[in-house]
């Protein structure tokens, strides 16, 4: 199935929980393999003011006509304190 960049744009984005985490603002593609490689989701109106969460394409559980569900977030990996403090969660 295709899927065009404006439809990707504005849509809806929870999680497998049904947490809604806001909506699709922009994502990056990987040239090589012409893939979605992340996506900036904006919480709310006032989240100009705040930085987008980032969500990498391996969480993506299902993409549906104007919604996205991915994982919940977990950590399954030993992190370095510098990663940890680059990391943006959900709330």
């Amino acid at each position: 199935m295709l899927i065009r960049a404006k439809d990707i744009i504005n849509s809806r984005v929870v999680n497998r929980s049904g947490c809604y985490l806001g909506r699709v603002v922009d994502f990056d593609l990987d040239n090589l393999t012409q893939s979605v490689k992340k996506y900036y989701i904006q919480g709310n109106i006032l989240g100009f003011f705040k930085k987008p969460l980032i969500i990498d394409s391996s969480q993506v559980i299902k993409i549906k006509k104007d919604e996205i569900i991915v994982d919940d977030a977990v950590i399954q990996k030993k992190i370095t304190k510098k990663e940890a403090d680059s990391i943006e969660y959900a709330k």
